[in-house]
């Protein structure tokens, strides 16, 4: 038994809400294309496991990660549980990792395009789509710069692109570059927070930029 093959039309019609790797979802419009998680350091995980959801219906994925949080582990887990190797999903899974924002910045906003055309590639995967915007080595007017570029490719993607979820790790963060990440959530349809309670994984829509009923 391997994934299904990539099928354009397959990707064309999914939305994201059918793959999201949660089991605890509040309602949620069906139609939505874009999403953010934030919150606790689950979300990189639940980021890999829908990216195993989405391999395993045919769909090739790119991960961006700028957080160094990409988990195979989730994405083996599921494989096991299709009894099958976790190669034949990793081998459809296309990382690339920044460490820095200028990295960031340049393989959303000049690499990633080719990628897509290259691999039809049916959902991107953005890990950490602020933490290295966080820096406050890096001059504030400088990373905004850089930031409004990244922020204006993701709305291209959220427009035209493929399926897109963000998965942003806070961690209690305190800084006024918080600013970014409450930017990217006007930029996608649903924003949602994640976070643990005793022991239980709570999931809040925050904001839809769609009705609930499609």
């Amino acid at each position: 038994m391997t994934p299904r093959p990539c099928l354009a039309l397959q990707a064309h019609r999914a939305v994201l809400p059918q793959w999201l790797a949660l089991r605890s979802l509040p309602p949620l419009p069906s139609q939505a294309r874009s999403a953010i998680l934030w919150g606790d350091g689950s979300v990189a995980a639940i980021a890999a496991r829908t990216a195993a959801i989405a391999v395993d219906k045919g769909v090739p994925v790119a991960v961006i990660d700028g957080a160094m949080a990409f988990q195979i582990t989730p994405i083996a887990a599921h494989a096991q549980a299709r009894r099958m190797p976790p190669e034949r999903f990793l081998r459809h899974i296309h990382i690339a990792r920044a460490f820095t924002c200028h990295q960031l910045a340049t393989l959303l906003c000049e690499r990633l395009d080719p990628l897509l055309a290259m691999h039809r590639v049916g959902l991107v995967i953005l890990l950490g789509p602020c933490t290295t915007f966080f820096d406050e080595h890096v001059p504030f007017k400088e990373a905004w710069l850089l930031f409004r570029r990244v922020r204006q490719k993701i709305a291209a993607l959220h427009q035209h692109g493929p399926l897109l979820l963000m998965a942003q790790s806070l961690d209690g963060r305190r800084t006024r570059r918080l600013a970014f990440m409450r930017d990217l959530v006007r930029a996608v349809d649903l924003g949602l927070r994640v976070h643990t309670v005793e022991g239980r994984r709570q999931v809040q829509l925050i904001t839809s930029q769609l009705p609930l009923k499609s």
